[in-house]
């Protein structure tokens, strides 16, 4: 008789996955959907701290600065969501966050985008939120975030078509 089958959790690495989408009345980059995104993730060291004595502290210059985290991105088109477009992405590699350590990611339009309807002439594309943070712990080594594509005016700067 084989012996019990058993299931241990497997530990998952940090991770932080995201997706950019967009209503398809925005237009799409030309080629491969990823070509028209460029995604930027930084990452805040850990500040260091004097002891001024007294129970005082004092952050030490220098320390707590943004590093570019490199090679650790992936992506990937999605296929279409109704009246939507999307890619997705994923950033390893990462390490758990201590005091005050976070990442940051920062999606920027790239390439050439196919203009699409009458607003194209009268407004831009720009992504939102322009950027997110996110703290990895042990208790929520694996998180998420998401960007959307609108188009706001030119003249107003507003948000169209939503």
């Amino acid at each position: 008789m084989p012996p019990p089958l058993s299931i241990e959790p497997v530990a998952l690495p940090p991770l932080i996955f995201g997706t950019i989408r967009w209503k398809s009345s925005i237009g799409a980059p030309s080629g491969d959907l990823c070509s028209g995104f460029s995604i930027l993730v930084e990452e805040h060291t850990v500040s260091q701290y004097v002891d001024l004595g007294g129970g005082i502290y004092d952050k030490k210059l220098g320390t707590g600065i943004w590093k570019v985290v490199a090679d650790s991105l992936a992506c990937h088109p999605q296929s279409p969501q109704g009246d939507y477009s999307a890619v997705s992405f994923r950033v390893t590699g990462l390490h758990l966050n201590v005091l005050d350590g976070k990442y940051r990611i920062t999606p920027s339009l790239q390439g050439n985008w196919r203009p699409s309807g009458l607003l194209a002439a009268l407004s831009y594309r720009a992504i939102e939120p322009i950027s997110e943070d996110r703290v990895l712990t042990e208790d929520d080594h694996i998180q998420s975030v998401e960007f959307e594509v609108v188009r706001r005016s030119f003249f107003s700067g507003r948000r169209l078509g939503t």
